[in-house]
């Protein structure tokens, strides 16, 4: 389906339940750590959940550096899905609940395969891991003002993953390419065994690295046990985006909303086109769903 702009309202009037991005779809700010959403984009929020309408927040930060902009919301019970849909937290207790982890041995062999390419030196590996980050020394200092203190320094990445550390999002940093940059070419350069479709799934959505998931996870896999859970149907979810790894997510809802600042990946699979994030795009989608959903009560 074309997307098409928001200038006439489309029918939300079936819509039984919300999903949305965080970064460049909800939240405004280019600061990773100083991003906040609008008065008018929290008010859309608690509107509908006070109307009975689950909330799903899905990003790919972790739970350290989600939490806190999920609490903006002021919402009574959002539903928390971090790393890409790798960790799903408890609304209320913010604890891990459930984790879809990476495939140790493709753990593994995926960083000695890009480190042999690369060099290793000229690429960088850090790893989600539950609520813990597990990095090499190198990428904390590379990554410093966002790493910081709070990392787990694994000198041998061959034990990044292990029996006792499981890995929901492994992160690659190349020192001088961005993220795009070095997912096109692991694309075409690098991950070209088609073994590798069985063993991870990899996407991009900040300027800075690629994003890996275990085979067949990503936001979209998380939202369906959630909607599942909630006895939602796709057809009866709105879901909201801006980056490649928001794509499965808007082709799972019934209506994909791709933000006027979207990436042309994301705008391509949108079924809608609403306004950028800094012009609170999502609100403005939300205030209309509101509307068509109290009308017809």
């Amino acid at each position: 389906m074309a997307p098409t702009a928001l200038t006439i309202p489309p029918s939300f009037s079936h819509i039984k339940m919300v999903a949305s991005d965080l970064d460049g779809t909800l939240i405004v700010g280019k600061n990773f750590n100083g991003g906040k959403m609008t008065d008018r984009t929290v008010n859309a929020l608690q509107a509908l959940e006070n109307r009975g309408i689950p909330i799903a927040m899905a990003s790919g930060r972790p739970p350290r550096s989600m939490v806190p902009l999920v609490n903006q919301a002021g919402l009574k019970h959002p539903y928390i899905i971090s790393c890409n849909g790798g960790i799903v937290l408890d609304s209320v207790t913010k604890e891990v609940i459930r984790k879809y982890s990476i495939d140790t041995e493709a753990v593994r062999e995926l960083i000695k395969q890009v480190k042999a390419h690369f060099g290793p030196d000229d690429i960088l590996i850090g790893g989600e891991s539950g609520t813990s980050f597990r990095c090499e020394e190198a990428y904390a200092q590379k990554r410093w003002d966002w790493v910081g203190k709070v990392y787990n320094r694994v000198d041998d990445l061959y034990h990044l993953a292990d029996e006792n550390n499981s890995i929901e999002k492994l992160m690659i940093l190349h020192r001088e390419w961005p993220a795009d940059e070095l997912f096109y070419y692991l694309q075409n350069n690098v991950l070209t065994d088609p073994k590798w479709k069985n063993m991870i799934h990899y996407t991009f959505s900040s300027p800075y690295f690629v994003e890996v998931s275990a085979v067949g996870v990503c936001k979209a896999t998380a939202l369906k046990d959630l909607v599942g859970k909630l006895n939602v149907k796709p057809s009866e979810l709105i879901a909201f985006g801006d980056m490649p790894n928001d794509c499965e997510m808007l082709e799972f809802a019934d209506t994909g909303v791709a933000m006027g600042n979207a990436h042309q990946s994301v705008k391509d699979i949108a079924d809608l086109i609403t306004a950028d994030n800094d012009k609170d795009g999502v609100a403005v989608v939300l205030e209309q769903v509101n509307e068509q959903l109290f009308s017809n009560r």
